[in-house]
This record gives C-alpha cells, sequence and structure tokens, in this order.
C-alpha cells in the first residue's frame, strides 16, 4: 500500500495526468490524501466576512471546480457536475443564513469549507475511478480523526487519529481522504489549517504500518534555491528532518512544518516526489545519520518583509522589556518571522510581513504610549529575510563568514541577522531589490562552490 500527500496548491490544477499515475498503484493499494488550494477556502472567508459579494465568491468558486474536474469524461462529469451544483447550492444557502443571522459563525464557516473540501475529493475520487474501479472518498473525520484544539495560549492547533478501526473500516483498492475536513472532540464540524492534510497522511502512514509519504509537487523535489529566481538550482536528493523543517518554514513548502515534526517522532519518511512521476523519489526527508554532510543545502527567500526597530537607553539592563515588546505584537496576532537583539541591550529588531506592520506598529505605540522605555520605532518597508539551510553548518567554522562573504562582494547590504537555535541556519535582512542578488550569490559562491 501506498500513501499520498496531495495537495493542489502544490500541483496544479490538472488532475487527469495526476490520478492516472497515482492509479498504478491501486492493485497494491493507495490512500490519496487531497487538499484544496488555499485561495479556494479564502473565497469563502472573504465573503462571510462581506469583503467580497455572494455572487463574485460562488462564480469563482465555480470556476476553480470546473478547472479542477475539466479532465473527467462526459459520463463522470455529469454526476460530478450535479454534486458540485448541489453543493455551491448549500454553500450559498449557508452565506445567505449567515449574514442574516449577523455574520459568520465558526460553526457556519466550517460546513461551507468542508462542502467545498469534499466536493474536491469527490473530484479527485471519480478521476481515479476512470482508471480503477474500486475508488471511494470519505472525510478525515469519518475515518477517525480529530481536530485538537486549545483557544488559549499559544493557540495549538493540532489533529489526532482517534478512532483508527474507522480508517481501516473504510480502507478498500483506492481511498481519497478530504484531508481539512475534520470533527472536533464534540463530533461536531471543524476545517484544519493549511497543510494539516499531510499531517493527516502521516498518521494515517503510521497506523497503516507504512514507512514513507509520497508528496508530488509540479517541479519535483525540493531545490537549492527556488528555480524560478535561480537558473541553475538543483534537486536535493536527501535532506534530514531538521533541514526540511527549517525549509518549511520558509517559503519552500511541500508539507507544513507540524508533518516534519510528526514524521520524524513516528520515523516516517517524506519523499517529495513529481507529479509526473509521483512514486519515484526526487527529494528524501529522513533520519539525519543517512543525509549527506553537505555544509549549506539550500537558500531561501521569503519577500515582502517589514522591520521594525525598537530603541531607548532605557531598554538596558531593563529586565522583561524585550518580553513585554514581543507580547504587544503577539496581541495584535502578528507572527515575528525574525528577531535580532543589540549587546549594548538599548535595540531590538523585528521582521514581520509587510501585512501585518500596521497591527505591529500600533500595538507597539499603544503598549509604550505611556512608557519612557522605548524612545524611538524606525520602520523599514520593503525587505526580504534570505536563509541558508545546512545540516553540516552546526559547529562548523567559518561558514557564516562565506555567506556574507558571498553577499558583500555581490554589493549587497544585510540589515539584520539572526541564527537559528538549532544552528543549521543562517538568516538575513536585505532590501528587497538586492533579495535576487543575495540570493544568486550564497547559491553560487557557497553551496555550488567545490
Amino acid at each position: 500500500m501506498k500513501i499520498v500527500s496531495l495537495s493542489l496548491d502544490n500541483t496544479g490544477l490538472e488532475l487527469r495526468d495526476v490520478c492516472s499515475k497515482l492509479a498504478e498503484a491501486a492493485e497494491e493499494g493507495l490512500v490519496v490524501v487531497v487538499e484544496p488550494r488555499e485561495e479556494a477556502l479564502r473565497i469563502i472567508l472573504d465573503a462571510a466576512s462581506s469583503r467580497i459579494v455572494e455572487e463574485e465568491a460562488i462564480e469563482r468558486l465555480v470556476s476553480e471546480l470546473n478547472s479542477i474536474s475539466k479532465g473527467l469524461p462526459e459520463d463522470k462529469r455529469r454526476n460530478v457536475d450535479a454534486e458540485v451544483v448541489e453543493n455551491l447550492d448549500k454553500i450559498s444557502e449557508y452565506l445567505s443564513a449567515e449574514k442574516k443571522a449577523g455574520g459568520a459563525t465558526p460553526k457556519g464557516m466550517f460546513l461551507m469549507q468542508n462542502l467545498f473540501c469534499n466536493t474536491v475529493a469527490m473530484i479527485v475520487s471519480n478521476y481515479l475511478k476512470e482508471f480503477c474501479m474500486d475508488a471511494k472518498w470519505v472525510s478525515a473525520g469519518q475515518v477517525g480523526f480529530t481536530l485538537v484544539e486549545d483557544y488559549e495560549l499559544p493557540w495549538s492547533h493540532y489533529v489526532s487519529l482517534n478512532k483508527p478501526e474507522e480508517l481501516r473500516k473504510a480502507l478498500g483498492k483506492v481511498l481519497v481522504i478530504s484531508g481539512r475536513s475534520c470533527v472536533d472532540k464534540q463530533g461536531s464540524e471543524a476545517t484544519l489549517k493549511k497543510g494539516m492534510g499531510s499531517v493527516v497522511a502521516i498518521l494515517a502512514a503510521k497506523e497503516l504500518g507504512l514507512k514513507e509519504v509520497y508528496v508530488p509537487k509540479s517541479n519535483g523535489g525540493i531545490y537549492t534555491a527556488d528555480p524560478s529566481l535561480v537558473e541553475n538550482a538543483r534537486v536535493i536528493p536527501i535532506l534530514s528532518y531538521t533541514e526540511a523543517l527549517e525549509l518549511s518554514r520558509l517559503g519552500e513548502w511541500f508539507v507544513s512544518p507540524r508533518a516534519v515534526e510528526l514524521a520524524e517522532e513516528l520515523g516516517v519518511r517524506i519523499l517529495v516526489t513529481s507529479v509526473k512521476d509521483p512514486f519515484k523519489e526526487s527529494t528524501t526527508i529522513g533520519f539525519e545519520k543517512a543525509v549527506e554532510r553537505q555544509i549549506v543545502k539550500a537558500v531561501a527567500m521569503i519577500p515582502e518583509m517589514s522591520i521594525l526597530t525598537v530603541e531607548g537607553a532605557a531598554m538596558a539592563g531593563t529586565p522583561g522589556v524585550a518580553s513585554a515588546i514581543l507580547g504587544e505584537v503577539a496581541k495584535r496576532g502578528v507572527s515575528i518571522c525574525m528577531i535580532s537583539q543589540d549587546a549594548s541591550e538599548i535595540g531590538i529588531t523585528l521582521v514581520v510581513r509587510d501585512t501585518d506592520l500596521d497591527k505591529a506598529l500600533k500595538g507597539l505605540r499603544e503598549g509604550f504610549s505611556r512608557e519612557r522605555i522605548v524612545k524611538r520605532i524606525r520602520v523599514q518597508r520593503g525587505v526580504a529575510v534570505i536563509s541558508a539551510v545546512g545540516e553540516g553548518m552546526r559547529g562548523t567554522k567559518g561558514v557564516a563568514a562565506k555567506i556574507f562573504t558571498a553577499v558583500a562582494e555581490s554589493g549587497v547590504n544585510v540589515l539584520a541577522i539572526a541564527q537559528g537555535s538549532s544552528e543549521t541556519s543562517i538568516s538575513f535582512a536585505v532590501l528587497m531589490e538586492d533579495a535576487g542578488k543575495a540570493l544568486k550569490a550564497i547559491h553560487d559562491k557557497v553551496i555550488m562552490a567545490k
């Protein structure tokens, strides 16, 4: 039996050819955990919060589902179209009812998003039926998965397999699981966050005694750099769990960071493959002892960031200042990508997404408006974070010197620097206009250097 984590964000919308390749494993048993594109679920959220009108939302959802199902043969397409129309009518009814009631409730959002997720899983199962008759779909909640969520800090969001017997009962030649359609502890509808379908796949693999999960991508494998930005980027054959965790937190989205952590804990390998050949290994994520010891393996970039520098002479030697600064930002729901503090303790630099800058800035100004500890807050917009990642960086002298020499020789000025606690990554901020040069310099002069 093989298990596949299939995210449409990774694989695109041309599903027929992907499913024909997946069906080749049907005889030995196949489980496919499907996640729709995140943008499609955001359409429902935008409509529920009145950011777009209901008619526009339904029209865009119709377009999305038509793009997904367009490769089905005519006989299956008729049945699928009827179910798509029925489910979209239900979503439309829920949207209207929620607005009449004064706004979307969490329960209503879950119902609408799960309907859409299940529709996508239904379409995928119909593609697989074209190539192998015994294919069916279920939601993650129907086969024993439960959302584990704590609304207190730190806002944990997880999924567990509470009823493994339900998963085993559902198994057939081909089982398609709607990977984000779940239930909570009370059995009510709940929608999992982006990437949690890969966690579902890894939990299912462990329960079924499988040692690997296949993750097909449109460009196949994990690269030394983004191939659209660096022409000579190449596929990395082997990554440790630690290296994969660093990259999954950066721009290289193949599975969620939670999935990488879980895979290491359960001893499940993640095989990142190509949609053109989904069972042929491109990048293997496994245990560190089996990993090649190249010092720096990949360089990644997070674009559209901003820098907040909080300064004040009174900050030096004052306990709890850093905690208070981070707390004010956290209250506004802002995630901090990178932190750097002066040794003098009179300044702390935070890197946040451009879209979160105003919230973070407002939080800091309101939180310290009556304090004399913070003297000024400086802002730098239009920034990118560059991160070099490699297991071999741990304990190796001179790595940072090589990286920053390469960056300096490319004529790029570094705005802020931070090293990961695992010592397997070094991150720094540069202006967006310099990001491409910095990325290429590290790739060519550090990663590809002999």
